[in-house]
């Protein structure tokens, strides 16, 4: 769930999530008169942009997932975790 939450939606949502923080805070300084015009309504939101930084985040994790995990040499197998001895032996591959 942590590989498939940080692989796939974080970086998907990110973008969006940080514009509509922007915008939201771009709302209250104009309440508040420290902004002359109001930022742009979420109808004409950058969808496009978003969605192409979103693909471009979820790329550069899927790559840095797959330069920097530990998937065990070719052929290997997945030992699962285990109850030995009176402990508990993490998962490995061999």
């Amino acid at each position: 769930m942590f590989r498939l939450f940080f692989t796939y939606i974080l970086p998907l949502i990110a973008p969006t999530l940080l514009y509509l923080l922007w915008n939201w805070i771009q709302l209250r300084r104009t309440a508040a008169g420290k902004r002359p015009e109001p930022p742009p309504d979420l109808a004409n939101m950058p969808w496009l942009v978003l969605a192409g930084a979103g693909i471009s985040l979820m790329v550069v994790s899927m790559l840095a997932f797959a330069v920097t995990g530990d998937g065990g040499k070719p052929g290997a197998g997945y030992v699962p975790p285990r109850y030995e001895g009176g402990e508990i032996r993490p998962a490995e591959t061999r």
